[in-house]
């Protein structure tokens, strides 16, 4: 039964077709990077996965902790940086997560170091450059991907791309960019969102681990990889809530969900959703 909590209707998108890319991915252990207002994490508990979901936002995680339908602890929550784990998974996933970063690859040379030898990684970033809004400056998002780049990026990095699906068209490519205009004058600052949340700027800081100092002297921590860290921790959050939930329900928005897959390999969408294994 699909789950109606779906923060926004990209992220519909996106777990209607990471479910697919899921059909053949033996249950295992799991981490979700940056798991924001999603609860992806119940389907894949469903699958008989167990695992660790991660965000930067400690009032995210408190919010999956207190509203968890199980007394069964197979899912833990942690306000974390992911670079400072060290143990391996049988599967990661990071939806909206890579475009954070000045340095994605080595984002993604911790994430193969995270996944086990035949493990699966799949995540999703935001397509093109010429469909930059304001919503990506106002995410903190340090780029948009084309598929090439993409492809080739995963390659150095010690990735063998499986599926690469380019997903949201038509539909999406109208409601993003209208979303951008709709929060014109709306854009929240640091200040406005500390008022919303009190604490909250003061929690992330000191609930965060901080970054691993390597030999070279760089560090290699969220904080230091991230555009606009600030902006990042605060991604997550949803800005009606209410509405989605009542919304924002799969067997609503079925037809279009099914309209955009002749498209899938494609480049016409609004952004990729990859499955890739550890060469």
């Amino acid at each position: 039964m699909p789950h109606p909590n779906n923060p926004t209707l990209a992220y519909l998108y996106r777990r209607f077709l990471a479910r697919q890319l899921l059909q053949n991915v033996p249950a295992g252990k799991f981490l979700e990077i940056g798991v924001g207002s999603g609860r992806f994490y119940e389907e894949l508990e469903e699958r008989g996965f167990s695992g660790l979901c991660l965000d930067l936002n400690p009032h995210l995680i408190r919010q999956h902790q207190s509203g968890r339908r199980t007394t069964e602890n197979l899912i833990e929550f942690h306000s974390q940086d992911f670079f400072a784990l060290q143990e391996e998974f049988d599967l990661i996933l990071a939806f909206e997560v890579l475009e954070h970063y000045e340095r994605d690859d080595i984002c993604l040379r911790k994430w193969q170091s995270l996944l086990k030898p035949k493990g699966t990684l799949i995540f999703s970033v935001p397509a093109h450059m010429h469909q930059w809004t304001r919503n990506d400056s106002r995410a903190g998002h340090a780029r948009r991907y084309e598929k090439r780049e993409l492809v080739s990026k995963l390659a150095m990095t010690g990735f063998q791309t499986e599926v690469i699906w380019c997903y949201g068209f038509p539909l999406l490519n109208w409601t993003y960019p209208l979303s951008s205009l709709i929060f014109k004058n709306k854009s929240e600052s640091l200040e406005q969102i500390e008022r919303q949340f009190p604490a909250l700027s003061q929690s992330i800081q000191s609930s965060i681990s901080l970054p691993m100092l390597k030999a070279d002297g760089n560090y290699q921590g969220a904080q230091a990889q991230a555009a606009d860290f600030e902006k990042t921790s605060q991604s997550g959050i949803r800005r009606f809530p209410a509405a989605s939930d009542c919304v924002l329900h799969e067997w609503l928005w079925f037809p279009f969900l099914q309209l955009q897959r002749p498209f899938l390999k494609g480049d016409r969408g609004i952004g990729f959703l990859v499955k890739c294994g550890k060469n």
